[in-house]
């Protein structure tokens, strides 16, 4: 492991991220804007009539834009959206269901085994990868496919695995306005972008500070219920792979009733907790979520090493959701830089892919 990097120092940030994960991030406003157009430029898009159920199949990565769109336009799609993490799909899925099966690079094991789950269980499939064998195998029954751009970490293609799929759902007719809405989110990310982003020092940088702060800490991040659960467990996962550190993620209020109890006394263990609290901005003030917000982080305060509440405005839902995970990535980033750790490589799932594969 490398010495830590003085976030400050851009060249030596250079240096200790070669892989460009925090270019990567960077970028994440102009990803959005590109993946939103090829969505409505995509030519290929499966039929609507008769649809009742979004299902979105994928892993890791390639998973969470299930996540983001289940939880932004369920509601306004007026019909169930599933994201489903697994070799199988239910049975109860059928011609009813449009199938979106998301694998960046298109040979994730799990990701396949469920494709033909759904081929036998005659739902319409699309396919959003850069190619490999999901690619092959769609093209090869004529099913719809996004291709999107390669060169990326699936974590940093984030808007390529979700945005394509929204603007084809509302060019079927299920939804209205939300490409727009997006367009303003990608905008309004720019802003946050120049906060958070290398060129602005420690003292006027948020994702700096927190990073800071969490050196030598177990982040545990708690989302309130709906937008914030989606950024909380994005926060996990970046976590896990860029900073190369322990970290978890649960919901409010479902956390109050079970492990609220886990933060008993302080130990070794818990004085090393940094816990995080993601709720939105209009959540301040007399509603009863926002209430166990301030509670619960009164509990916690001196049964932890340290307790930090963001509360995430904007002016849409979409706006909240994307600003709130391009912090994390931000934070996520800085944190494997103190840690002396390249962002980027994630050695343990390239070795246990090479595993699985040395079984078959």
């Amino acid at each position: 492991m490398a010495e830590p990097i003085n976030l400050d120092d851009v060249m030596a940030m250079e240096n200790g991220d070669p892989g460009g994960m925090l270019a990567a991030i960077e970028s994440f406003p102009r990803h959005c804007q590109d993946a939103l157009r090829l969505g409505r430029e995509h030519l290929d898009i499966p039929e609507a009539e008769g649809l009742k159920r979004i299902t979105y199949v994928g892993m890791g990565g390639s998973a969470i834009g299930g996540d983001i769109l289940k939880s932004l336009l369920e509601d306004a799609l007026a019909m169930p959206v599933d994201v489903y993490r697994s070799y199988r799909l239910p049975s109860m899925l059928g011609s009813d269901t449009l199938a979106v099966f998301t694998s960046y690079s298109g040979n994730t094991e799990e990701t396949l085994s469920a494709l033909d789950d759904a081929i036998y269980l005659g739902c319409r499939i699309m396919a959003v990868t850069t190619g490999g064998v999901l690619l092959e195998k769609v093209r090869g029954y004529r099913f719809p496919a996004l291709v999107v751009p390669a060169g990326l970490q699936p974590r940093a293609a984030l808007a390529y695995l979700c945005l394509p799929a929204a603007a084809v759902l509302e060019r079927m007719g299920f939804l209205q306005g939300f490409t727009k809405v997006a367009y303003e989110a990608a905008e309004f990310l720019q802003g946050k972008r120049d906060d958070w982003g290398r060129l602005t020092p420690v003292d006027r940088n948020f994702a700096k500070q927190l990073a800071l702060r969490l050196r030598g800490k177990v982040p545990v991040i708690y989302g309130t219920e709906g937008l914030m659960s989606v950024a909380a467990y994005r926060w996990k996962c970046q976590f896990n792979e860029n900073s190369k550190a322990p970290a978890f993620s649960h919901t409010l209020p479902e956390m109050n009733h079970n492990e609220i109890v886990g933060w008993h006394t302080p130990d070794d263990f818990s004085s090393k907790v940094e816990v995080i609290f993601l709720a939105e901005e209009e959540e301040e003030g007399e509603s009863r979520v926002a209430r166990r917000v301030e509670v619960t982080a009164e509990i916690l305060q001196d049964k932890v090493g340290g307790v930090t509440v963001i509360h995430v405005g904007g002016r849409t839902r979409t706006d909240k959701l994307f600003s709130a995970i391009h912090l994390g990535d931000f934070v996520s980033a800085y944190l494997a830089l103190l840690h002396g750790v390249d962002p980027t490589p994630v050695e343990s799932i390239a070795l246990l892919k090479e595993r699985m594969a040395g079984e078959d």
